[in-house]
Parts: structure tokens; sequence; C-alpha cells
């Protein structure tokens, strides 16, 4: 009786660990969970990648050359950081934020002076939005007070990480977020 038990209990143990080895519901885990998704998604989230058609969108730098009036030339850089910082509540109400700062070329000057004269422009948006997982749990629906809607698939979605995907008309956008 007891081997009976004790084959019984393996051959649930194999089932178990060969149903769930390939049932991962996102393409990046995780494989499985004891808190429901909608608890996982619920806090505040700050986005520590993002990209749009695989080009980064929290920093970048560019160089470039500009010649001047008297005929010269110098070499200038144009720089920016952005922050995306999103909450999600538990009665489907959220923010997003989106914060930046750029250093760029005041052209005009430049020009003028043959010498590289930077100023800094800065920007913080801060949406009233509401948001909801689809029904068959693989999306989340953005609806921003506009009404302009965002369905961002879910790639990725651990206790601290979250990872979505989305595809409109300006390209693929992926974006990876770290829970505060």
């Amino acid at each position: 009786m007891k081997q009976v038990i004790i084959t019984l209990g393996f051959i649930l143990l194999t089932i178990g660990i060969i149903t769930f080895s390939g049932c991962s519901k996102y393409e990046e885990g995780p494989l499985f969970s004891l808190r429901s998704k909608k608890s996982r998604i619920v806090g505040e989230w700050k986005a520590t990648d993002f990209t749009v058609n695989d080009e980064n969108y929290l920093s970048s730098t560019t160089t470039a050359t500009l010649h001047c009036l008297s005929g010269d030339m110098f070499s200038y850089i144009i720089s920016g950081n952005m922050n995306f910082d999103w909450t999600f509540e538990k009665d489907g109400k959220g923010n997003v934020i989106v914060s930046s700062e750029f250093s760029t070329l005041d052209f005009p000057n430049s020009f003028t002076q043959c010498t590289p004269i930077y100023m800094t422009a800065s920007d913080i948006e801060n949406k009233e939005v509401t948001w909801e997982i689809s029904s068959d749990k693989e999306d989340i629906e953005i609806t921003y007070n506009d009404g302009y809607k965002e369905i961002w698939n879910i790639i990725a979605l651990r206790e601290k990480e979250m990872k979505l995907s989305m595809t409109d008309d300006t390209g693929v956008h992926e974006i990876t977020f770290e829970k505060r």
C-alpha cells in the first residue's frame, strides 16, 4: 500500500511538472506565480529600458557638425534623457508620468559666434489613465482621459519586473519596468 501511494505521488508530481513546464502565460515568465496577474500589476513602476524599433528612448546622445557664418565648422553634442513612471491602482485607475530633459544647440547664436552654445529644456507630463487586463490576460489596455487607448502585450510579469510590447504605426515599442 505504501509503495502504491509513493508511486501515485511520483506520477502526479511528474504530470504536474510536465503540465507547468510548457504553460507559461508570458513569453519571458514567470513559469508560475501564487499572486494574481492583477495584483502583480498594481503598484508604482519605473522604466529601466525603453526602445522603439530597437532604438533607446531613455537616453540618447548624437554628435553632429555645424558650419558657421565665418565658414568654419565645429562638432556639437545633443543629448536627452527620459523617465517613464507608471502607477496602476487596484480600482483600475492610474497615472502615466513622462519626464524629459534635453540639451540641444542654440543654433542661431552658435552659427553666428562659431562656438557651441547649449540650451536645456525639460518637460513633465502627468496623465491620468484607466487600465484593465484583457480577457485572455495577455494584454494591459490603458485608456487616457482624452480617449486615446494603448494595448500593451505582456511579455513578462513578475513581482518586481514587468516587460511590455506594443506595435503601432511608429514601430515596435518595448518597455521594461521595475517596481518601486
